[in-house]
């Protein structure tokens, strides 16, 4: 099954690319991914898809639960909190238990987040996750996947190049009239606000329906900034529009079963009945 949200940016959007391969500059570079583009390959603008999955939905979700069941980062164990934001990792010389397959599948369902977004406990990591990201600028570099994913927007893509949407910002960041010291300038690329961005999600068959309302759920209390600079106020996008189902049956199922989710995260179990996460 699939899904399709459509944003547009209303201030410039910084996105650094943390390869940083090839820049013999200063200025720190707008993501970008090998493309063909009339049969040359070259490296296009783009939006990192893994990127999009942490804010829009890992993220997201985390903080919504978290506020939700009314608990702080600083009751739960560490390894809970680095598996709700960044999906965890297998702790040292951990050993899986026999039932590693049985837990993994309690944990994603009484965790919707997780089962959507995947992650690692302690001693295994959970069943795989549901959700696959994709996104494009609607642009004409990106004309031969639009006209599948998103024909309506073609037109619109075949007169804009996204080259034409990258420019430099130069910042500066000095010590404050109280300190002595020297202003330091720095500079980064950008794609114009305006630039439309087409994101598909692409989910199993077989995903819950409450899984599915934890989507819907994400779009709603997203803060809509993507990349970074946030703090001058890039990245902040605009929906345009989606088809993600109604949020009602997750946040139903979150107030119906706060008590015992809180404590599966505050003790560990992730309500399996088994600490999985010290």
């Amino acid at each position: 099954m699939k899904y399709m949200i459509v944003l547009q940016a209303i201030t410039p959007i910084a996105h650094q690319d943390t390869s940083n391969a090839g820049n013999t500059t200063n200025v720190r570079l707008f993501m970008r991914q090998a493309m063909l583009v009339n049969g040359i390959a070259t490296q296009v603008p783009s939006i990192s898809e893994n990127a999009l999955r942490t804010v829009l939905f890992r993220e997201t979700l985390a903080d919504g639960l978290m506020q939700d069941l009314g608990v702080q980062r600083g009751e739960l164990p560490q390894a809970i909190v680095n598996l709700l934001f960044s999906g965890g990792n297998m702790a040292a010389g951990s050993k899986a238990p026999s039932n590693e397959i049985e837990l993994g599948h309690m944990v994603k369902r009484n965790y919707p987040n997780l089962d959507l977004l995947g992650g690692a406990v302690d001693g295994f990591i959970l069943p795989k996750s549901r959700l696959k990201v994709s996104a494009w600028l609607v642009t004409r570099e990106y004309l031969p996947a639009l006209k599948y994913i998103a024909p309506d927007l073609c037109a619109e893509a075949e007169n804009i190049s996204v080259y034409d949407l990258v420019s430099e910002e130069t910042r500066t960041r000095g010590t404050g009239g109280e300190a002595s010291g020297n202003q330091m300038l720095y500079t980064y690329e950008t794609l114009a606000a305006g630039a439309k961005l087409v994101v598909e999600l692409v989910l199993d068959p077989h995903t819950p329906e409450l899984a599915l309302s934890a989507l819907g759920y994400a779009l709603e209390r997203w803060q809509g900034f993507i990349g970074g600079q946030g703090r001058q106020g890039r990245g902040r996008m605009a929906i345009v529009s989606h088809d993600l189902p109604s949020s009602d049956l997750y946040r139903q199922y979150i107030a119906d079963n706060a008590g015992s989710l809180k404590d599966g995260l505050v003790d560990g179990t992730l309500g399996t009945g088994k600490k999985l996460c010290a």
